[in-house]
């Protein structure tokens, strides 16, 4: 929010008593008020309308997150809940993910694929639900009530989401 000080009377005497704001100065003030609050109802609006707009999607790939591969019989299980990042983007649900250990490219379903919780301090990308795209710093994890507080980077309040340990979870360490 954007405050205003207006600062009324010209200089001289007065002995620090501020004057009263003239009738003209509060109208002002008044209109200033009210043009901040609908730029703000605007604002406001046109996120809701672009969430509103977007289908709602099951798929949460994102470039540069960190996940777990959970396809058992891939290579003998050998990248079995194995760590790796999201390199590129073929399509919604599959990937091009370069695996940590191995340094292995593998191209891979998202149904084979979960997020990976990050530990408290670390940036995340928000990969769902309304503030999808966002970056965001990890201030919490609660296990108990399987989701994490974040502070998003582009908005000044701080969120709780839900973070399942399953394919399903809304945040993602970007690294």
């Amino acid at each position: 929010a954007i405050e205003v000080a207006v600062v009324l009377g010209g200089g001289g005497g007065g002995a620090g008593k501020a004057k009263p704001p003239s009738g003209i100065a509060s109208l002002m003030a008044e209109e200033q008020r009210r043009k901040e609050a609908a730029a703000r109802r605007e604002a406001e609006d046109k996120v809701a309308a672009a969430a509103a707009a977007a289908p709602p999607s099951d798929a949460w790939l994102t470039r540069g997150i960190v996940v777990k591969c959970l396809h058992k019989r891939l290579a003998g299980g050998r990248y079995y809940k194995q760590k790796g990042t999201v390199e590129k983007l073929l399509d919604r649900y599959s990937a091009h993910v370069r695996m940590h250990a191995s340094d292995d490219l593998l191209q891979l379903d998202q149904q084979d694929l979960e997020t990976v919780i990050p530990k408290e301090g670390a940036r995340v990308a928000v990969v769902g639900g309304e503030h999808r795209g966002a970056t965001a710093t990890v201030r919490s994890i609660d296990m108990d009530a399987f989701s994490v507080v974040v502070r998003l980077e582009d908005l000044e309040a701080e969120h709780r989401h839900p973070c399942l340990p399953t394919r399903d979870d809304t945040l993602s360490g970007s690294s």
